[in-house]
């Protein structure tokens, strides 16, 4: 008799623990549970029917799940999935998730942030075993971000997009696109079409007026707190620059307003560059370092805040069904 009070104290002393930590953090939604969904468990503790979701809880999905959030945002769990959840964002921890939100909720996959770009954007991300994140937008393009807050890139739903992040220095860029002139200013369109950067370099032998109205390979590194111009998200100091083949890049310049003549346009990009080819000298090894190691993981492409991109197969029609890989 003693021994079974212990255990029925101990039970209870273990149940009295947990509801306290619970009450210290905030209701944030429900997550759906039973026959229809498979398997969930919250914080280790399987459940069935709906359950309460707490700031911070991990939710792991024997199945296909769905968490309704306060925020309104919805978040869809793939089978064998983990993530931890928070008010304002989703930390995927193994496995496929999905979110579409009005309000700005995002996906933490590895040093990545995914966020749908607009209300009617949903994003689905997988994290392979490989360092690998596989992002697949769904009706409106979904934004990637770095660990320091660079957009690393803009994911369409025609062109799903594989990221080994954290490849170098998280300022490293190498990428291929159209140099174009506005407002005196040379921009970069890179190879999606979805990021305009603003080249500038003090780099000796660099001359970006060469390059103006063609396509061309860009290396050097992304300066953080610089002010772009011609509505370009981010500043490119460059080291090296050469010509590549591609499509006609007038289509792109007058997408942009920008014009495919260097009237009006400084060697090293707008005015007031000088200076900048010194930390794109910095970063050219840190760039082709990024390059190498995407290319050893099996992933090429565009290598943007240290973080190299690939085209990549979506993950498929269900959260359910995950198909994506990086091309060759």
């Amino acid at each position: 008799m003693p021994q079974k009070m212990a255990v029925v104290v101990s039970g209870l002393a273990v149940t009295l623990a947990l509801t306290l930590s619970a009450a210290n953090s905030p209701v944030i939604g429900m997550v759906s549970a039973g026959p229809s969904h498979g398997a969930i468990s919250i914080d280790g503790a399987n459940v069935s029917g709906n359950a309460t979701l707490f700031d911070g809880s991990v939710v792991s999905s024997g199945g296909y799940s769905r968490l309704e959030l306060n925020s309104g945002a919805r978040v869809d769990l793939g089978n064998g999935s983990v993530v931890r959840v928070f008010a304002n964002h989703v930390s995927l921890e193994g496995g496929s998730s999905e979110v579409q939100s009005s309000t700005h909720f995002a996906i933490d996959a590895r040093t990545l942030r995914i966020e749908p770009s607009e209300a009617g954007s949903v994003a689905r991300v997988r994290l392979d075993g490989d360092q690998r994140v596989l992002v697949t937008a769904l009706t409106a393009p979904v934004n990637v971000w770095n660990r320091d807050g660079l957009l690393v890139a803009r994911v369409t739903p025609a062109e799903p997009l594989s990221f080994l992040p954290q490849a170098a220095g998280s300022n490293a860029f190498s990428n291929t696109g159209c140099v174009v002139n506005k407002s005196n200013a040379a921009l970069f369109v890179d190879q999606t079409g979805n990021q305009v950067f603003e080249l500038r370099s003090s780099v000796k032998g660099v001359d970006l007026r060469k390059f103006v109205g063609k396509r061309a390979a860009v290396t050097g590194t992304v300066t953080a707190g610089a002010t772009p111009a011609g509505g370009a998200s981010q500043v490119i100091s460059v080291s090296a620059i050469a010509p590549a083949t591609g499509a006609d890049c007038s289509p792109v310049a007058a997408r942009i307003g920008a014009t495919t003549t260097a009237a009006g346009l400084a060697a090293g990009g707008a005015a007031g560059a000088a200076g900048a080819g010194a930390a794109a000298g910095a970063g050219a090894a840190a760039a082709g370092a990024a390059g190498a190691a995407g290319a050893a993981a099996g992933v090429s492409g565009a290598v943007i805040g240290g973080v190299a991109a690939a085209t990549a197969v979506a993950i498929g029609t269900t959260i359910g069904v995950v198909v994506a890989n990086a091309s060759p």
